[in-house]
């Protein structure tokens, strides 16, 4: 039970570290996803400033090829603040055909970019970006997108460390949470089973019958011939039923006055109200004791058990038997 209890309870201890570890660990991927995406649009927001916008516009003019040109070459002088070829790159649209014009040939059309063509910046971001882009409109003789993208590369790598160090901490909290929990378990148990201890002392002081024990004693293992009366006979009486031996009293002409529930369950006999029980009908094929007889003892194989009896007189035509398990006895 002490054992049982001490899993429960560091088990439980260990689910809950376990999922608070969890809860961390979600929130931390979600601010860092957040994080990145601040970055980035603060980062491109630095460069794209009104002026450069301006100037974009202006030199937006003849054809949509020619005016992509003249913007590449802008894009191109900002290329190490916008960290275009560090996991970023560019592309530049037809805002009226969506055809690309220039940069990365393996850009493709994003959602931010249609919102661009229809005269807004398209700067939503997914909940958790592995690529990002802002889409700003050039609105100069030739209508065109320009796109910035991020491939997510950083942010993997942030992920993959950021996985490492909870890893780490999810292998060392849950080592620390198993031995204090184990501590605390073992406390608790300990507890428990003291406190059980002492409930059932104080249910078993509770049954003990009050008495002359010395009396009791004397009448069961130490008879005397002499005969028993008063305190010695209701000490007998009081102390009969919780025996953990059976105990059977008879008479000389074999009619057993007393029996307890011990005796009846070894020996397969009961009791019953207006039927006389005899010595024979409890203990077959055994001679019955003589008055010579103070002392007697032997072992008994009846109702499928070996017992060790012993017959003693307690007086001149008044016997007893004490009946034990021999196993009991063994232990």
């Amino acid at each position: 039970m002490r054992k049982s209890l001490q899993k429960k309870l560091t088990g439980s201890m260990l689910v809950a570290v376990a999922a608070a570890l969890v809860i961390v660990s979600v929130c931390l991927l979600f601010g860092m996803a957040r994080y990145a995406e601040q970055q980035f649009e603060t980062e491109v927001s630095q460069v794209l400033t009104t002026d450069l916008l301006s100037e974009m516009n202006e030199n937006a003019t003849g054809a949509a090829d020619s005016a992509a040109a003249e913007t590449e070459k802008i894009i191109s002088a900002y290329a190490g603040q916008l960290r275009i070829g560090s996991g970023r790159s560019y592309s530049i649209w037809d805002a009226a055909t969506g055809d690309r014009l220039a940069g990365d040939e393996n850009a493709v059309m994003t959602d931010n970019i249609v919102t661009a063509m229809g005269g807004g910046v398209g700067d939503a971001m997914p909940l958790l970006p592995t690529k990002m882009d802002v889409a700003v409109p050039i609105t100069g003789e030739s209508a065109l997108i320009l796109d910035i993208q991020d491939d997510g590369s950083s942010m993997r790598a942030l992920m993959a460390r950021l996985a490492v160090l909870l890893l780490a901490g999810l292998v060392l909290s849950l080592l620390a949470a198993a031995g204090i929990s184990w501590g605390l378990a073992k406390s608790f148990s300990d507890c428990a089973a003291h406190t059980a201890q002492e409930l059932r002392e104080r249910n078993n002081q509770a049954l003990v019958p009050h008495g002359d024990w010395e009396a009791m004693a004397a009448a069961l293992y130490a008879p005397e011939k002499k005969k028993r009366k008063g305190k010695d006979r209701t000490a007998l009486n009081i102390l009969l039923p919780f025996l953990q031996e059976g105990y059977v009293l008879f008479q000389a002409d074999g009619k057993v006055l007393e029996i307890n529930l011990m005796a009846e369950q070894l020996l397969g006999a009961e009791m019953k109200a207006g039927k006389t029980l005899c010595f024979e009908d409890i203990f077959h094929d055994v001679p019955m004791p003589t008055a010579e007889q103070s002392l007697i003892r032997g072992k008994l194989r009846q109702n499928h058990a070996t017992m060790d009896v012993t017959f003693a007189t307690l007086e001149p035509g008044l016997f007893a038997a004490i009946v034990t398990p021999s196993d009991r006895r063994e232990q």
